[in-house]
């Protein structure tokens, strides 16, 4: 897992000449990090490596950044569970919106959308619109809740906390620019560990380091707001969504994008040059694992979340829950019995069969994943036309679809 997620990683680095990023796999039950990397990194066992001090960096953890979209779930969240907009709210989001004389756009223009197709489509009109109808402390209680602007206690020397202004300080721009990204930092680590909550039903886990120890969790909010997000995320690694490189044949995914501009630390921003952001969640309808991806600094043509960071969490989440054994969606249908060849083993049939050992276990009331034998009976998915059943396929899209896609361009 950690092998897959640096590899893929430093590979989108370099294909988008990115200055540096992070990526950090979590179990979403139980808080414990399953994959951190960060690059740019060294081998300090190879003499003359690890010369330049960033080296030493765990972006994960000591590099805050403007996250963009990632935030826009977040207040959703926390407009839903204080009744501040409903669930099946509509909005306009046809003409920019602007606030203290500032203009919010949406990068492809869209008409009335409801809640889902706002996260789908990432338009800022409509987070911000939900936003302006929720109350400051609302916003930032749940931003506070979730872990943004605390320091993770993981014992990693001056890890950041990141920065949320206090909400008494936020004029209404801030108030409704933070829902997109803006006027707040966070960390890869932060991102991942908050997105847990939407996946395991609501609850805030303290990430763990070290295997064994108990979860630490508490309710950050309540359950059926929980289970909105996570479908609606859902739509967001589909056709028309801004995360759909994040797909992964098989399995639901759950997730979001983000794309922000880079601050130049003089009160404005780089620009062509972004912070590229995905965060999603998988399986998205029985959710086990998490994963943040973040690179900073791309000027790349197309530097989108959805183009950058969503084909790193694709790659290294398909290869984590292999390696859990978390069975696809796609092991449902029907059945057919084969004979064993010798020499085959239980977990060769069930990456044959685009199944899983467990669920092979199950279909052939198995107790010991070892008691096959050569010429025996054994019940797998059933093919079809020469390819595999798959009740939920990753769609094929061109990169030039995927492209337009990213930028909020899905048809509504």
């Amino acid at each position: 897992m950690q092998y897959w997620a640096y590899i893929t990683l430093t590979r989108s680095l370099h294909h988008f000449h990115a200055k540096d990023g992070s990526a950090v796999v979590m179990n979403v039950h139980t808080g414990q990090i399953l994959a951190m990397v960060s690059a740019p990194s060294c081998n300090p066992n190879a003499e003359g490596s690890c010369m330049d001090p960033a080296d030493y960096t765990n972006n994960a953890v000591h590099q805050a950044f403007e996250p963009g979209s990632v935030m826009k779930p977040f207040v959703v969240a926390a407009a839903l569970a204080s009744h501040s907009v409903q669930p099946d709210a509509r909005f306009n989001v046809f003409h920019p919106l602007i606030v203290d004389g500032y203009a919010i756009t949406d990068d492809v223009r869209h008409h009335i959308l409801n809640i889902e197709h706002i996260l789908k489509y990432s338009s800022c009109i409509g987070a911000s619109k939900i936003a302006l109808k929720t109350p400051e402390q609302i916003i930032y209680n749940m931003y506070r809740s979730a872990g943004f602007g605390r320091k993770p206690d993981l014992g990693f020397v001056d890890a950041t906390s990141g920065v949320l202004p206090n909400w008494h300080s936020w004029s209404l721009a801030r108030h409704a620019t933070i829902a997109l990204g803006y006027g707040v930092s966070v960390t890869t680590l932060q991102l991942a560990d908050a997105y847990a909550a939407f996946a395991n039903g609501g609850y805030h886990m303290r990430p763990e380091l070290v295997m064994g120890q108990a979860p630490v969790a508490k309710r950050i909010m309540p359950a059926w707001v929980a289970k909105k997000l996570r479908v609606w995320l859902q739509s967001v690694a589909e056709p028309g969504g801004t995360g759909i490189l994040a797909a992964i044949e098989g399995y639901h995914v759950a997730g979001k994008t983000g794309t922000a501009n880079m601050a130049n630390g003089h009160g404005g921003f780089y620009g062509h040059t972004t912070n590229a952001t995905f965060v999603g969640f998988a399986p998205g309808n029985h959710p086990q694992l998490v994963m943040a991806v973040s690179l900073r600094g791309s000027h790349f043509k197309w530097n989108f979340g959805g183009i950058e960071a969503a084909p790193v969490f694709r790659v290294t989440m398909r290869h984590a829950l292999q390696e859990l054994d978390v069975a696809p969606a796609c092991h449902h249908g029907p059945t057919m019995r084969i004979t064993i060849r010798p020499g085959q083993n239980l977990a060769e049939i069930a990456q044959q069969y685009h199944s899983s050992v467990a669920h092979l276990m199950q279909i052939n009331q198995m107790t010991n994943p070892e008691d096959i034998d050569s010429g025996a009976l054994l019940m797998v998915p059933t093919p079809k036309g020469g390819k595999h059943i798959c009740r939920f396929e990753a769609p094929l899209v061109s990169r030039a679809q995927a492209e337009i896609w990213s930028e909020g361009g899905g048809g509504a």
